[in-house]
């Protein structure tokens, strides 16, 4: 009880200083900085700037700030040299735990006054995709740790050392550390900021604030222990920091504290629960001498077992949003064709567990390689020599994110409002023959979610009465993506087929702003116009699905295609890299669709001939046509050439002998820079030019051929030694220069 009153006498006297009160005002003041700045969260989403950026800027200066009062009412005794009356009041062990304390209340106060200042305007700006837990999560879970933390941080230096300048500097190296290259991949050692890459608007951050939280949870635990052990060290009877130690250590339970909370922190770090441990490996040089980082297959396990062939696949999942997981069953119906046992292979994603195999209804073992790569794992298991096989397998638990992609925390997601599972993250991949092997599955999601599948579209198979619905959906390939959210569906006219359109309900206001139905029909009546229609039927029609923004990019996956939802916000829009404006920037996830799925393109010697060259060139023509020339050359060809500018004056694209000296993170996020720039904006103006050339009216014809009939060289895939032949110009021709 007198440790209580002690913060409480404390906590009473800090709010009685102006030192402390100015602290808190500059805390208030340091969200700002979040708005214009310090932006290391994507702003495409209205909630990545209004609401993410301030509060992480909020962190690191609050942190900061309440680092420095730390440490000067931790001195203030020694400076004042009233130590000496100080102990006989107090015991010095006491009082570093009421400072603590105390500086800690403040801490919060100061986070509960800045929520309070700032919710008018996030409300006011973020308006229909404002969600008041998210708020609240954001200042409580990404922000006031962060002060909470540096107070630790820096009261352990000062207890360690007593001295305030030595405690400053290793704090600032402390906060560097955070800051710097060694921790930008690794959520895990982000202390004072999280890592936040992407934030979205329309559907659930939780990923975000799971690994935030069990971030904090690991400092916690190793700053505590820490703290707990440099508190032997506080200065008693004038004693150094060893004769304090020797003369504290007698109260073994601090210690032992000490020690457990280490452990803690050690076994978090351990068993960090998110992230798959794929390895990454450094390939070859790729075209132009570049320096690549790719992952390959680690498994011995790859190939195709020709004796076993896949009839038909069943699937029953149970998703569970409130803890982020599933429970599966999938059934596959084999042949062996081989009249002996065989070894099978299923590989799914590493954060599943397998609670069972059966063959032919008898359990079987199996063994689970835990060999993580490519997003999966290995568990293998013997068939019986039996012509007809029924193999049913069981497994759980939350899907953990490609150690590739761990710096955008981008993988499937399990939200209790959105959903994105497919490949080896819904069911496991089996090692048989699947030629024309179809999949029927069920799932059970919340009764707010609407279903989008690969395939035929899915079906209400009946409400459940605990607030569920379970859908059936079907696939004829047997490979299956499914989209699960508060969707809007908005269906396309001007076609011979059905297209959907689906998309967040809270961006209705927006998407009827942008007219973005007129605008997709438009789209789509140029390319088949252009080009000719699309492959798709009315039995498995095309849908547009506009995913978390939390997804790595857009693509096509069957009949769905998908597009990131900060295409759709105002700051998306107004940021668009190609630098189209308004729903222009949507125009290329619709004509991707021709260069994607009704004609495909590849060239082994020539990594930059794909879709997004040619999708980028067709929305300049697209919008030449709609605008003029003297529009379309400034919003497209002249930010291409822009682009291509930067990268030619790049000195690690010049002397790509030097990038080997680089640690790996910076190749790869090099890599990443040249081959966005390569494959968009200088494909697109080699396109162009051999367009002046040749005219961009029989280019168009020649495009609209090579759809049609496909490649010559590797038929059906459409080659760039195709596209030059077809225009009758050599690559030397199409060489760029400052005059294009």
């Amino acid at each position: 009880m007198k440790l209580l009153f002690n913060v409480r006498v404390e906590i009473r006297r800090l709010f009685l200083t102006k030192s402390t009160w100015f602290i808190i005002l500059c805390t208030v003041l340091c969200p700002l900085a979040g708005y214009r700045f310090y932006q290391p969260t994507n702003i495409a989403t209205i909630s990545g700037f209004a609401l993410a950026n301030p509060v992480l800027a909020g962190g690191i200066g609050g942190g900061i700030l309440f680092a420095l009062l730390t440490l000067f009412e931790c001195n203030w005794v020694y400076k004042n040299q009233a130590d000496a009356l100080m102990e006989s009041i107090v015991s010095p062990l006491r009082l570093g735990v009421v400072k603590l304390v105390a500086i800690m209340a403040v801490a919060l106060a100061a986070i509960v006054i800045t929520s309070v200042v700032y919710f008018p305007y996030t409300f006011y700006r973020m308006e229909a995709v404002f969600d008041f837990m998210e708020y609240v999560k954001c200042y409580f879970i990404l922000m006031l740790p962060s002060l909470w933390l540096a107070v630790l941080a820096s009261s352990m230096f000062y207890q360690l050392f007593r001295r305030v300048d030595l405690s400053f500097v290793l704090f600032v190296v402390f906060t560097f550390f955070s800051l710097g290259k060694w921790a930008s991949d690794e959520y895990l050692l982000r202390w004072i900021n999280p890592l936040v890459p992407n934030f979205s608007s329309d559907f659930s951050n939780g990923v975000v604030f799971r690994t935030a939280g069990y971030n904090r949870l690991f400092w916690f635990a190793l700053l505590l222990g820490l703290w707990l052990f440099s508190l032997l060290g506080v200065r008693i009877h004038r004693k150094g920091f060893l004769g304090s130690f020797l003369h504290n250590v007698r109260k073994f339970y601090i210690l032992i504290a000490s020690l457990v909370l280490l452990s803690t922190g050690g076994y978090l770090y351990v068993s960090e629960p998110y992230i798959d441990h794929s390895p990454t490996r450094l390939a070859g040089s790729g075209n132009g001498g570049q320096t690549m980082v790719t992952t390959t297959p680690s498994s011995p396990y790859a190939e195709e077992n020709s004796e076993l062939i896949l009839l038909n696949t069943k699937l029953k999942t149970d998703i569970n949003a409130s803890n982020s997981s599933l429970s599966s069953t999938v059934i596959y119906q084999l042949k062996n064709s081989s009249g002996q046992p065989q070894e099978c292979v299923l590989q799914l994603n590493p954060g599943y567990s397998i609670d069972g195999i059966k063959v032919n209804g008898s359990e079987i073992n199996y063994r689970d390689k835990k060999n993580d790569h490519d997003r999966m794992k290995d568990v293998v298991l013997q068939t019986p020599a039996d012509a007809e096989i029924k193999l049913e397998v069981s497994y759980s638990g939350s899907p953990k994110i490609w150690s590739e992609l761990r710096s955008q925390l981008s993988g499937s997601s399990i939200e209790g409002d959105y959903i994105d599972l497919g490949g080896t993250d819904l069911r496991p991949r089996i090692n048989a023959v699947a030629d024309g092997a179809g999949l029927i599955g069920e799932i059970t999601l919340p009764e707010s979610l609407e279903l989008i599948s690969t395939g035929k579209p899915a079906q209400v198979l009946h409400e459940n009465k605990d607030e569920t619905k379970t859908w059936q959906f079907e696939s004829q390939s047997g490979g299956v993506q499914i989209f699960a959210g508060n969707y809007k569906r908005m269906e396309l006219q001007g076609t011979s087929m059905p297209i959907y359109f689906y998309y967040s309900q809270k961006h209705q206001r927006q998407m009827e702003a942008l007219n973005i139905k007129a605008f997709l029909e438009e789209t789509l009546k140029y390319c088949i116009n252009q080009y000719g229609p699309l492959p798709y039927t009315k039995e498995e029609p095309l849908s547009i699905v506009v995913s978390a923004t939390h997804r790595f990019g857009g693509g096509l996956t069957g009949n769905i295609s998908i597009m990131n939802e900060s295409r759709f916000g105002e700051a998306g829009l107004a940021l668009s890299r190609r630098g189209e404006i308004n729903a222009e920037v949507i125009s290329a996830g619709i004509i991707q669709q021709w260069w994607g799925q009704g004609a495909q393109l590849m060239d082994a010697k020539n990594p930059y001939w794909t879709t997004e060259g040619v999708t980028t060139y067709t929305s300049y023509r697209m919008m030449e046509e709609k605008n003029g020339e003297k529009y379309a050359r400034k919003n497209h060809v002249d930010v291409w050439k822009k682009a291509w500018t930067d990268l030619s004056r790049n000195f690690y694209s010049r002397n790509p002998e030097y990038q080997n000296i680089l640690p790996e993170k910076y190749i790869s996020e090099m890599q990443d820079q040249f081959a966005s720039i390569n494959t968009t904006a200088v494909m697109a103006l080699k396109i162009y030019k051999a367009a002046q050339r040749i005219g961009e009216e029989k280019m168009d014809t020649i495009l609209a051929d090579l759809y049609r009939n496909g490649g010559t060289e590797f038929p059906p895939f459409i080659t760039w030694q195709d596209f030059l032949s077809a225009c009758g110009v050599t690559e030397e021709e199409l060489s760029l220069d400052e005059n294009i």
